[in-house]
């Protein structure tokens, strides 16, 4: 049986979970293409804040199950001709020793072999192989077309693979360095609502506000729960020594 002071303690373990996804959050508040986290009970607290109900772990249990909001950060023009951004639901495709990867940062640069890679050092993925722009070329004015595409005026050197997930977007998973991979049945296919920005960059869709304001009520709670608990305990002992000395 659930008593109520391990449903409380159960609770204060779901509160820990949750501060340290709303840390993260805003440790990469000024990640390029980062989104942010969030746990079911976020909504839930949401939920009893807009109603005014009372917080308390006593209530139900918490659900921590975790997902990814994919809304689109706020885009920053940098100038640079490697920097892309994307407006639209797609992700660039990268390809990596553990197999395919996607994200939104588009922080892009050439290794030594003049492939075009990602800000770790994974390959771009073009529709054709990998994208090479030779030292000459990339000496003249590089262009990236809104549909991926990387040329000069004079050549083209392939077409960045931008895909899109549709209502399979729920089963791509953080995969680390800002990049994602695709869980169960989820397939990339060929993006037709997403545009290319050419010396923009996708900054992360972190509001700073809303995760400090969220921070100092997962901090309150905590406060209040961990005092109920200790009441509780301290009516426990009471009932103990009286049921002792009777």
């Amino acid at each position: 049986m659930t008593t109520p002071a391990n449903q409380i303690a159960s609770g204060l373990r779901s509160l820990m979970v949750e501060y340290e996804t709303v840390a993260h959050n805003l440790a990469n508040s000024g990640t390029s293409g980062f989104k942010r986290r969030v746990n079911a009970f976020s909504a839930e607290l949401q939920r009893q804040q807009r109603i005014g109900e009372q917080h308390s772990l006593l209530n139900g249990s918490i659900d921590l199950h975790g997902s990814i909001d994919f809304t689109q950060g706020p885009l920053k023009r940098t100038e640079q001709p490697l920097d892309i951004a994307l407006e639209g639901p797609g992700f660039i495709a990268l390809e990596t020793p553990e197999g395919p990867r996607y994200t939104r940062s588009g922080t892009l640069s050439l290794n030594p072999l003049n492939q075009l890679v990602d800000a770790a050092g994974r390959l771009v993925a073009g529709q054709d192989g990998p994208i090479v722009i030779p030292d000459a070329a990339f000496a003249g004015d590089v262009r990236i077309d809104a549909d991926g595409t990387v040329r000069t005026e004079e050549m083209q050197f392939g077409r960045i693979r931008i895909v899109e997930f549709g209502d399979d977007l729920g089963n791509l998973a953080p995969a680390g360095h800002g990049c994602f991979r695709a869980d169960g049945q989820a397939v990339g296919l060929d993006a037709e609502n997403t545009r290319v920005r050419q010396g923009y960059q996708e900054q992360s869709n972190v509001q700073m506000m809303h995760e400090m304001t969220n921070l100092m009520t997962l901090t309150r709670l905590y406060e209040a729960n961990v005092n109920v608990l200790r009441k509780h305990r301290e009516n426990s002992s009471t009932l103990l020594e009286v049921a002792r000395t009777a």
